[in-house]
């Protein structure tokens, strides 16, 4: 059964900042675990709220990437606040309808 996470983040960078302190250290090896299907990053900004979806093929897949040293790293940046992680298992009937899956 396919998991989904839905990450919500407060971030201290400025928007030249994001890319090379965010997301450049961290895409490729994220795009490289096992069992991920899809990443979608969400930015505002203004606010400096930011989140992240993440669509697995599995929840082993997700408890073995919420494991790794590579999420402990991202978990560690001074830079990133007031993280609030939510899973769920993904209803893939109704989602199949949506092109949700």
């Amino acid at each position: 059964m396919r998991h989904a996470q839905i990450f919500q983040y407060v971030l201290t960078l400025d928007q030249a900042e994001y890319g090379p302190s965010f997301v450049d250290p961290y895409a490729q090896a994220i795009a490289d675990f096992p069992g991920l299907i899809r990443k979608t990053w969400m930015a505002d900004h203004m606010s400096g709220k930011f989140a992240s979806f993440y669509l697995w093929e599995s929840k082993d897949a997700m408890d073995a990437f919420m494991a790794s040293p590579a999420i402990a790293k991202v978990a560690a940046e001074p830079f990133l606040k007031d993280l609030v992680i939510t899973s769920f298992p993904v209803v893939e009937s109704a989602s199949a309808i949506t092109r949700g899956v």
